[in-house]
C-alpha cells in the first residue's frame, strides 16, 4: 500500500545540521536533494510533498517541478495550514505520513488519524535505507553473487549438508 508524505520543509531544514547554516534556497536544494538520494520515504510507490511557506510569490500555491519530489510554496496560509487542510480533506488520512517537529501540527494531524514522523525519523530513515543497501551491496560481492543466486559451489555443499542430515535420520 502505498503512503503520502506531506513534510513540514523549513520545520526539517531547520532542525538539520547541514542545511539550517545555508541561505534559503541552498537550504530547500539540500533537503529535496537528500530526499530524492536516500529516499527516506522509503517505496517509490510512496509520493512526497514537501511544502514550504512561499510568501515571496504572487498569486496562489505555487507549485515547482522537482521531479518525483512534489514542492509546494504556499501563499497567504501557512506550511502547516497547507498540511492541515490536506489532512483534512484526505479520504483516507492513515495513508498520510507527516513529517515535523511541530508539536501543534504533528497533533492535529494524528488527531485527524494521519502518522506522524519527527524530522530525526525522517533523516534517519534515509540514512539507514543507505545503509542496508549498501550492506546488501557488499554481502553479495563477498558471496561472489548478485545476492540473488547462490553460486554453484555453495549449493553443491548445502546439498551435501542435507543430504548428510536426511540420511542419518533414517533409520
Amino acid at each position: 500500500m502505498s503512503r503520502q508524505f506531506l513534510v513540514d520543509g523549513y520545520n526539517v531544514i531547520k532542525k538539520t545540521p547541514g542545511l539550517s547554516e545555508r541561505r534559503l534556497e541552498d537550504g530547500r536544494a539540500g533537503l529535496i536533494r537528500f530526499i530524492r538520494e536516500r529516499r527516506p520515504q522509503g517505496s517509490g510507490r510512496n509520493s512526497i510533498t514537501v511544502v514550504f511557506d512561499g510568501q515571496e510569490f504572487a498569486g496562489g500555491d505555487a507549485v515547482l517541478p522537482a521531479g518525483d519530489v512534489h514542492v509546494v510554496f504556499t501563499r497567504g496560509s501557512s506550511a502547516d495550514d497547507h498540511i492541515r487542510e490536506a489532512v483534512e480533506q484526505s479520504r483516507d488520512p492513515r495513508h498520510l505520513i507527516c513529517v515535523t517537529d511541530d508539536r501543534e501540527l504533528a497533533l492535529a494531524c494524528r488527531h485527524r488519524g494521519a502518522v506522524t514522523w519527527s524530522v530525526d525519523e525522517f533523516l534517519s530513515r534515509g540514512y539507514r535505507e543507505e545503509t542496508k543497501a549498501a550492506r546488501r551491496s557488499s554481502e553479495a560481492e563477498r558471496r561472489g553473487g548478485d545476492g540473488k543466486t547462490i553460486p554453484s559451489m555453495v549449493a553443491q555443499r548445502i546439498d551435501r549438508e542435507l543430504e548428510a542430515l536426511w540420511v542419518r535420520k533414517k533409520p
